[in-house]
């Protein structure tokens, strides 16, 4: 179902780039920033639902106790009283967990630990919310004519009205994509959480040392070792538990020819990076508006949680389990990404500029910087230090 709806979207996104590249000529910033304010007009989407969700949970939670004492709370405390209250406050959150709850980062690894499953990596994100939390203006989807007068490139009458043919169905194609993408998420946590189960009886049964090798088996090897409890798959499962750990860090080129290789991180880390007072790099805008602020250098969300309202992301790559921080920043940019990527989606619901395909953005700025976001010619700059 993902997979259709991707290919959807996919298509109808093409043809919509495709209007824009001839009523220009070529493809040059106006293409992608008039695509950007296109699909800026799209409504309803689940992945940018999540964390205006998340902000209404937190909005409550700070009208009902204030933000000053939830923070105060130990993670335990917080959780114990968002699961059993009557207020307001512990209804939306709990209904948030129905719904989002198999959402979360990484979230088709199997290994992830999803909302649902461990609330306490949800609290961590409110909590880093709440003091920041305001009341969201709801913007009414703009009409064609308001669209049409904010895009760059001249439209002819036959461009217009293809545009009016063709968005719509890109909106609606967005919206599925999104949508079949949380369900496949949703159906596939049924498998995560019955490894789990699995593999905690397994470990009970003494037949697993670590309920966490049960991913690193495969199904021939889970039932063998369900029969012979061979020390052999046990030493073939921790071989690739220590492979992963290894694995999982790799980096890819975004298009690659062949069998993919990842990038050499031995040479990136011997890259020197010297610092550039008036550094600027380009990337490609996916979302528009113009936004000066410190920058916050993150590759990890225990890295993000440091961020502070209004400053500017400059990241790796975003997924879902970023989605809390959107509400509170004034800008994003990542290294990896597209028109249509997690981060540019949910940029472009809450009106934050965003420049993807920034390759190197995360070496070569440093947190505390003070930087310009153009998200519509694509560029981030590093400015002189504002005077206190």
């Amino acid at each position: 179902m993902h997979i259709e709806s991707l290919e959807y979207s996919s298509s109808w996104n093409i043809i919509l780039f495709s209007i824009l590249c001839e009523a220009k000529g070529y493809i040059d910033t106006d293409v992608y920033s008039d695509f950007a304010i296109l699909l800026a007009s799209s409504s309803n989407i689940e992945s940018a639902n999540v964390p205006q969700a998340m902000q209404e949970v937190a909005l409550q939670i700070v009208k009902d106790i204030g933000s000053e004492k939830f923070c105060s709370m130990s993670v335990e405390e917080a959780e114990e009283w968002l699961l059993s209250t009557q207020s307001a406050a512990g209804h939306q959150f709990r209904q948030f967990l129905e719904r989002h709850g198999h959402r979360c980062l990484k979230e088709f690894d199997i290994r992830s630990v999803t909302w649902g499953s461990d609330p306490k990596i949800l609290i961590k994100l409110l909590q880093s919310l709440a003091p920041a939390c305001k009341e969201q203006p709801k913007d009414e989807d703009k009409s064609m004519g308001k669209i049409f007068s904010q895009l760059h490139i001249p439209l002819n009458f036959l461009n217009k009205c293809l545009l009016r043919l063709i968005l719509p169905n890109c909106r609606r194609a967005i919206r599925a994509r999104e949508a079949g993408k949380s369900l496949t998420i949703k159906i596939f946590d049924h498998w995560r959480k019955s490894f789990r189960r699995l593999g905690k009886q397994m470990l009970s049964e003494g037949r697993l040392p670590d309920e966490d090798l049960i991913y690193f088996l495969t199904l021939d090897e889970i039932k063998d070792l369900l029969d012979t409890r061979s020390p052999s798959i046990i030493s073939r499962a921790n071989y690739r538990r220590r492979i992963f750990t290894i694995a999982e860090d790799f980096k890819f080129p975004e298009i690659s020819r062949g069998f993919p290789k990842p990038i050499n991180f031995d040479q990136e880390k011997t890259d020197s990076h010297e610092y550039i007072a008036d550094l600027t790099m380009k990337g490609t805008p996916v979302s528009l508006g113009v936004s000066k602020g410190y920058a916050r250098v993150a590759m990890s969300l225990e890295e993000a949680s440091k961020l502070k309202p209004g400053e500017i992301l400059i990241t790796y790559c975003t997924d879902i389990g970023w989605s809390p921080y959107f509400p509170i920043i004034s800008g994003v940019v990542t290294e990896l990404g597209g028109l249509i990527s997690h981060g540019a989606v949910v940029s472009r619901e809450y009106g934050v500029p965003c420049v993807v395909g920034m390759q190197g953005a995360t070496k070569k700025f440093r947190t505390g910087d003070y930087v310009l976001l153009d998200g519509k010619k694509g560029i981030l700059q590093r400015l002189p230090l504002p005077e206190e």
